[in-house]
């Protein structure tokens, strides 16, 4: 028989940008969770997550919930045991959170569990903000017009000629001042998506007794969003994620974010799969217009290697036994952009020696004086030629190799590449 027992439900965690709040008359939690009905933040403050649980420990497993954050998602969520809700970008103003959840027999509770989250807007968009533009404008005219009447009445006729003049040169000095503004503002908004880019990147790299690993990345003039990490198992299993955001700029940032934020939470799902069905179900919840995630996953445990790809370019293995190069190619969408994908897992048996090549598209795309591209083929020479060495001196041979096709110059997307050698 089906319990009808109804868990109570609660808040649990409350993080921004992904670290967790402290409760203090400082904090934006000025007492617990179970405590509180709203939760007030600045207008920077609006990258967040929310952690909620139902109290059935009958079994836990099959508490099923769905949210949705009224304000921003019409809709409730799809019903799933993800006990975590995540928001990035929002706009300032007034939002409603809501949770509903089951018993462990599948019964909805019938009230939802909500919170209050207010977002402030910044100064600049506050009602006294506009006044105080407003006066100002006002002023501004007045003098202008004021000091334009006396002009004028002063030196009507002669000065005619020499007024236009000056009228010309100021129109023009505002416009340049107004280009060198726009492009002032774009180059901070560029180096603030590189800067929020290059948080994301992991600090340390892994340092496991059966492989060695370096990276090396070269963000592009206008941000091109490539990401990479790593996570070592409580078993060991070392799983190695390299991907790049479509589009450019704060957008690709965002979605950087939004994958770093994922792969914390799935990086130990051992089903890559599975792991790839929940990033593309977040992606396309979070409703962001032509955005997604170009994505290679591997996960290496003892002597085999798993690997999954969504629309990256292929894994290269350089074989020490044979002193061969192989390569994983697989095809697929990129993550968010098409629910259900038939996205496929390969596998393969590694030995003392074998090295690991994988890369974003910003090498082998990579142009000349002459238009022409580095290519897939001369990445696959380059790196058979250095297999055997260690991952530092393959890394700085690519390096070396790509800044010699381009000349030395800044490229127009991110490179990235991860080596990886069996020891």
């Amino acid at each position: 028989k089906k319990s009808t027992f109804k868990p109570n439900l609660v808040f649990t965690n409350f993080k921004l940008f992904d670290k967790n709040i402290p409760i203090d008359k400082n904090s934006v939690l000025k007492k617990s969770l179970l405590l509180e009905d709203k939760i007030e933040l600045a207008y920077n403050q609006n990258d967040f997550s929310i952690t909620y649980a139902a109290l059935d420990f009958n079994n836990p497993s099959k508490i099923h919930y769905k949210y949705k954050l009224e304000n921003h998602n019409e809709n409730w969520s799809n019903p799933s045991n993800e006990r975590t809700a995540n928001y990035t970008n929002l706009d300032a103003g007034e939002y409603t959170f809501k949770v509903l959840a089951t018993n462990s027999d599948g019964l909805w509770l019938d009230k939802p569990l909500e919170i209050k989250i207010i977002i402030s807007p910044p100064w600049w968009e506050t009602i006294y903000a506009y006044l105080g533009y407003g006066l100002i404008l006002a002023v501004g005219i007045f003098g202008v017009d004021r000091f334009q009447r006396r002009r004028l009445l002063a030196k009507a006729k002669e000065k005619m000629k020499i007024q236009e003049a000056e009228l010309r040169a100021v129109a023009a000095e505002s416009q340049a001042k107004v280009i060198q503004a726009e492009n002032e503002r774009k180059s901070a908004e560029l180096e603030e998506a590189r800067q929020l880019q290059l948080s994301m990147l992991p600090k340390d790299l892994p340092n496991l007794p059966n492989l060695d690993i370096a990276v090396y990345m070269q963000t592009a003039t206008e941000v091109g969003g490539d990401y990479y990490d790593f996570h070592v198992g409580i078993d060991g299993t070392l799983t190695v994620v390299i991907g790049d955001a479509t589009g450019h700029g704060m957008k690709a940032g965002t979605m950087v974010t939004t994958t770093k934020s994922m792969f914390n939470m799935l990086a130990a799902n051992t089903d890559i799969l599975n792991t790839f069905s929940e990033m593309t179900r977040v992606i396309k919840g979070m409703k962001f217009s032509q955005l997604s995630m170009c994505l290679t996953l591997l996960k290496i445990k003892g002597d085999q290697l798993f690997i999954s790809s969504a629309a990256m370019p292929p894994a290269l293995i350089y074989r020490k036994k044979n002193r061969t190069l192989e390569e994983i190619l697989m095809k697929g969408m990129p993550l968010g952009s098409m629910n259900n994908f038939p996205y496929d897992v390969k596998e393969s048996h590694l030995e003392s020696g074998d090295t690991i090549l994988l890369v974003s598209d910003g090498l082998p795309e990579l142009t000349n004086d002459k238009s022409e591209m580095y290519g897939y083929d001369r990445t696959k020479i380059e790196f058979h030629l250095v297999g055997e060495k260690e991952p530092e001196e393959i890394v700085e041979h690519l390096k070396n190799s790509a800044s010699q096709w381009v000349d030395g110059r800044d490229p127009d997307d991110d490179v990235t590449f991860v080596v990886i050698k069996v020891k």
